[in-house]
Parts: C-alpha cells; sequence; structure tokens
C-alpha cells in the first residue's frame, strides 16, 4: 500500500485502512446525492464491516497499530508504533461530517496516545538521522514513536522527523475531538519554530520551500471554527470550538465570507456576512448549549420565514424558501 513517505506499507495498518473507510463514507454519500441507491448500499456494507474488522484487528488498547506476522519481513514499516497520522481519516470525516469510522472512545484515546508519545518539548537527546526541521530547545511531534516497544530494525524512513503538515493534521483533530488545548499547543510550537528568526514563518519546509503539505493548517480553522457544508443540500454548519464571542471566514465553493456568533443566558446571536459570490441557504445548523424556543431571521434586515428544530449538540435554523445570499448581503439569526 503506497503511501507519503514514499514507501508501501504491508498489511493491514490504519493509515491506509482508515483513510479507506472515509473514501467508502464519501462514496456513500455522494452516491445518495446523484440517486445510486445501490452503489450507496455497497459502500456501507463495506464500510460497516470493514469499520469493525480494522477496530478489532489494529486497536491495541491504547491507539491503532499495524499488524504483521514479522515486522522485519519488508523494510520502512511501523508494526508496534504510534503513528501521528493513524488517524487522518478519520479527520476528513469530521471535516466532512462523515461521522465516526472508528470508536469515538478509541479516536480519543489515541489521539491523546499521539500527543502524550509524540510530541516532544526538546529535541537534545533526540536521535534522528534523516533531515532536522526541529532542533535543540524547539518543540514537535515526532511522526513516530515506539512506546511499547517493537522498533523495526528498518523502520519508514522519515519516522525520526517533524513535519507542519502532521503537526497541523493532528492539531485540528484534537480540536474536532474536544482538546482544543493540546491542539493551540501543537500550533504554537510550529509558529515557535517559524518565528522569523530561526525560519522563514511564510515558509514551513518539509521536502521542499513552500511545500503543499503545510496547508493542512486550514483544517486547524475548519476545527476552530466547527464549519462544514452540504452544497447539494443548501447546509451550512458552525460549531466554535472556543467559548465566548466567536468571528471566522468561511466558504462553501460558490460564495466566501465572515460567520460571527455570541451565546448568552437568553439565547444565540449569528450573523452571515457575505462578501462575493452567490449562496443558497436552505438550514444552518449551528451548535446551542440551551434549548431553543423561537427564531427570528433576517435577510438584509427584513424578516424572512425560519423555523428552529433541535439535533445533536445544538439546532437546526430552516428556511422555507431557501435564501439566495449575494456578495454584500447580511442574514441575522437570534434564537432565543
Amino acid at each position: 500500500q503506497h503511501n507519503t513517505y514514499d514507501i508501501e506499507f504491508y498489511g493491514p495498518n490504519p493509515l491506509c485502512g482508515i483513510y479507506y473507510l472515509a473514501g467508502l463514507r464519501a462514496t456513500e454519500e455522494l452516491a445518495r446525492v446523484m440517486g445510486d441507491d445501490e452503489l450507496a448500499a455497497r459502500c456501507h456494507t463495506a464500510f460497516e464491516r470493514g469499520s469493525a474488522r480494522l477496530d478489532a484487528l489494529l486497536w491495541n488498547g491504547e491507539y491503532y497499530e499495524q499488524r504483521l506476522d514479522d515486522v522485519d519481513a519488508h523494510p520502512y514499516q511501523h508494526g508496534a508504533g504510534c503513528l501521528a497520522d493513524q488517524l487522518l481519516g478519520q479527520l476528513h470525516a469530521r471535516a466532512l461530517q462523515l461521522g465516526d469510522l472508528v470508536p469515538p472512545e478509541h479516536e480519543r484515546a489515541a489521539l491523546g496516545a499521539i500527543y502524550r508519545h509524540n510530541f516532544r518539548r526538546d529535541f537534545r537527546e533526540h536521535v534522528n538521522c534523516q533531515r532536522s526541521y526541529v532542533l535543540n530547545d524547539e518543540a514537535g511531534l515526532v511522526l513516530c514513536t515506539w512506546p511499547r516497544g517493537g522498533r523495526p530494525r528498518f523502520p519508514f524512513v522519515y519516522s525520526d522527523e517533524v513535519w507542519t503538515g502532521f503537526e497541523y493534521q493532528v492539531a485540528a483533530h484534537l480540536i474536532y475531538a474536544g482538546q482544543a488545548a493540546a491542539g493551540l499547543d501543537l500550533v504554537a510550537a510550529v509558529q515557535a519554530r517559524h518565528d522569523g528568526v530561526r525560519r522563514n514563518p511564510w515558509n514551513e519546509v518539509e521536502c521542499g520551500h513552500h511545500y503543499a503539505r503545510s496547508m493542512a493548517s486550514w483544517a486547524v480553522l475548519l476545527a476552530l471554527s466547527g464549519f462544514g457544508c452540504d452544497v447539494s443540500a443548501g447546509c451550512l454548519a458552525f460549531a466554535p470550538a472556543l467559548p465566548g464571542p466567536f468571528r471566522s471566514f468561511f466558504g462553501n465553493g460558490t460564495g466566501w465570507g465572515s460567520y460571527s456568533q455570541h451565546e448568552t443566558t437568553v439565547g444565540l446571536r449569528c450573523e452571515l456576512r457575505v462578501d462575493d459570490g452567490v449562496i443558497q441557504l436552505g438550514e444552518l445548523r449551528l451548535r446551542l448549549t440551551q434549548a431553543a424556543e423561537s427564531v427570528v431571521a433576517t435577510h438584509n434586515g427584513i424578516a424572512v420565514p425560519s423555523t428552529v428544530v433541535p439535533a445533536p449538540e445544538g439546532v437546526i435554523v430552516r428556511f422555507e424558501p431557501q435564501q439566495e445570499l449575494h456578495g454584500g448581503d447580511v442574514l441575522a439569526v437570534h434564537i432565543r
């Protein structure tokens, strides 16, 4: 199974396996949108079987590991190692609202293990025979560690390195999992290394200058804002991960702008400002910590028909008919 480490993994492993599960769920949803119920059902069945099998086979009680009869039969494997991107497929599923690919309690535990075992605050005693993207008193997230032993004789060649793209990936996933402080800890480590004195803050080098993997930083914005969209259903979602008043950029492929909200003891006020493009909005999914009894919505100051219904961890505000928002438009919602 070829992968981003420029080598092949053999046998059941979490990186490729969970990524495959994400692909099955995405294909299932796309098939439903296109009306191909047969394909959707096939993908759903394969996902259900694959998810159960992967969890039973690869979960070691703390994180997901690669299963091989002999980890040294092939070079460049990780075996019992704690791989930083073992949950990459689940991160995609979180960002795309595809649900749980693995049991959520195992997801949270594995994220905790990655943060605990792979994040180092000092690299003075760290042995790395490959490229050094972190030095001495700097902090960073190592690609793979072996807290339970079992390091292969020839582990995959980049295992002792630190890559910003993986740090952002794990940071975003920690935020999605409700561990925002740990996630922002990883982001702070990247920023401290690229402070304009030690390294260029506009060039987070991996295998070359301006390496594309650092664009995983965008996932941190998605996680902090809890942004989600389903253009086919005219749906936008926001679930800020931090308490207090919130404001953030958003974009859904047809338009972009800013979203802001402020929740108090008497309800939630939010505002959607479109700067450019066109957005068809049929429903707005919002995180709310209190019961909702009524909603008032306005489009450029004019009241529009809307209803509010409860949803897991929040509410859904529905607009009938759909609202068409253009550049310069403002949609305001007050939920009590």
